[in-house]
């Protein structure tokens, strides 16, 4: 079992002050072989305080609060400040960023609970039809999307994509058929392709192991708050607008595109695309070389010039477990999340005879509580140096034990509520610790991580285009009992994947070590 993490004795830490000092000379070797754009300037240390100083500083009790809070307090003056620049702009424009993502696509389900099914006369799977468009735009524009990021500035990429998403979702108001709803969700997921395993890949870029499942937890759960604001948005929608002209669940597609034209926007000004090709106007010269060091430093990554993925690249992506097995993981994730993306809890509120202000505000108390545990096990996982596979395997256990509940379906109330949020809230927390997980066994090879992290994610999407309407479809609502009972099936296939993941995990652990230890042995002969 991991030791948790302690801050140690100042001189053995590569990141403290006086361990940046010692990295100076290598800091001057990288900027004079590497091959990115960076100004060759030597620098003779990173910080300016002497070692005295920052043993003081690190007795007050003011350090001790911000090492457990957050997990620069124990960095050296430096990486502290390129740290608190990457968090107030970078993480902030992902974060809002995930939330308009998600809230544009999560209105579907509470239009369609809030009168789209009358308006359009929709039956049968027809909700789940157009889940299957959006599903199918998302497949297809995967790959094409992270080529065209390989070569392209991250951050007016996704900036352009916000904006166009944006422009479709307030579109939605016009549709009066089907198939226009249809058209329009495919081009949706379309454009909406490209931003998560991009963002994905860009947190792997600037953030160590022991500070990357904070971020992408708080990446994550701005998603499970957006699922939160479409419910409170539509209950006020309901109060102040049903008397307008248009249908209140269209109100909901219009301020839904209202939230995100400025945060596209903002986007563009905020990513600092990759640390060796950013430009970005808040991060100094002196915080471009830091970031490059950090992540050389810690993993070896090399950081080199745009260009096409060759058959190298493919080689060694397809020559590991890896490429083959989270994406098959983070499946059984994203799959089972449907117990609760899916309009389960509002539908059996709404069967039991709830106002629709209750059956759209009462399941956000879900989203609540699984953004509140998605942080406290986000800062235990980074406290154990990025361990994440333990949380893993509790969200396929919590979702497959929530999910055998709703199967059985005729249980006390009390427990059928409990049910509700015990496949809700893990699934706050589920996708960050796969994707911290990926991201950090693969910080070595930049090109192969982001094809990992590309295929993890698609792969999840390619049954999800088909599946829903076979387990979820609409006409089954409330009591979705093929829909739970499969749910329950795939979390238990995750369990055993996960486990099979941790063995090869810390069997390629092994041979690294025996590795190591007989280039060291031969070392020691040859001298």
């Amino acid at each position: 079992m991991p030791r948790i993490k302690k801050p140690g004795p100042l001189l053995s830490d590569p990141y403290s002050t006086i361990g940046y000092q010692a990295m100076s000379s290598s800091i001057e070797s990288i900027s004079k072989t590497a091959e990115y754009p960076v100004e060759e300037r030597q620098l003779s240390s990173f910080d300016d305080v002497s070692e005295i100083e920052e043993l003081e500083r690190r007795k007050g009790w003011k350090y001790r609060l911000a090492s457990v809070i957050w997990d620069s307090a124990d960095k050296g003056k430096d990486e502290r400040a390129l740290l608190f620049k990457l968090d107030i702009f970078f993480l902030s424009s992902i974060m809002l960023g995930y939330f308009i993502k998600t809230l544009d696509m999560n209105n579907i389900n509470t239009a369609y609970i809030n009168g789209m099914q009358e308006d359009l006369k929709m039956k049968g799977s027809d909700l789940n039809l157009i889940q299957t468009c959006w599903t199918v735009g998302y497949i297809v524009g995967q790959f094409p999307s992270n080529l065209i990021l390989h070569r392209v500035s991250p951050r007016y990429y996704l900036g352009a994509l916000e904006i166009m998403w944006s422009i479709l979702t307030v579109l939605r108001i016009t549709c009066n058929t089907l198939p226009k709803m249809y058209a329009i969700s495919f081009f949706i997921g379309l454009l909406e392709a490209g931003f998560f395993p991009a963002v994905e890949f860009l947190l792997g870029s600037w953030y160590l192991p022991d500070e990357l499942t904070k971020r992408s937890t708080l990446f994550a759960v701005s998603g499970t708050a957006a699922s939160m604001v479409t419910g409170y948005l539509q209950a006020a929608i309901i109060k102040t607008l049903s008397h307008k002209k248009l249908a209140s669940y269209k109100y909901l597609f219009v301020l839904d595109a209202v939230i995100s034209f400025p945060i596209a926007l903002y986007t563009m000004v905020a990513n600092p695309d990759t640390p060796a090709y950013t430009t970005s106007w808040y991060l100094n010269d002196r915080d471009k070389k830091i970031a490059i060091a950090r992540t050389t430093k810690y993993s070896g990554a090399k950081h080199p010039p745009k260009r096409k993925i060759g058959k190298d690249t493919l080689k060694r992506t397809f020559s590991t477990w890896h490429i083959f097995l989270f994406p098959v993981i983070f499946l059984a994730f994203n799959n089972t999340c449907n117990s609760s993306s899916q309009p389960t809890f509002q539908s059996w509120l709404k069967s039991l005879g709830y106002t629709p202000v209750e059956y759209n505000v009462y399941p956000t108390a879900v989203n609540g509580a699984g953004i509140g545990f998605a942080l406290v096990v986000a800062w235990i996982s980074d406290a154990f140096n990025g361990l994440n596979w333990p949380f893993v395997l509790l969200y396929f256990f919590l979702q497959a034990l929530g999910s055998l509940f709703l199967a059985i379906w005729h249980i006390p109330r009390g427990l059928h509520w409990f049910s509700y949020f015990l496949v809700g809230i893990p699934t706050a927390w589920g996708q960050p610790m796969i994707f911290a997980w990926v991201n950090r066994l693969l910080s070595g090879d930049t090109d192969k991580r982001l094809l990992t992290v590309t295929a993890t994610n698609n792969l999840a999407y390619v049954t999800n285009a088909w599946v829903p309407i076979l387990t979820w479809n609409a006409g089954d609502m409330p009591r979705y009992f093929i829909g739970f009972t499969y749910n329950a099936t795939l979390a238990v296939v995750g369990f055993i994947l996960t486990i099979s993941a941790i063995f090869l995990e810390r069997r390629d652990k092994q041979t690294r070590k025996i590795s190591e230890a007989e280039a060291h042995s031969s070392e020691v002969q040859d001298a």
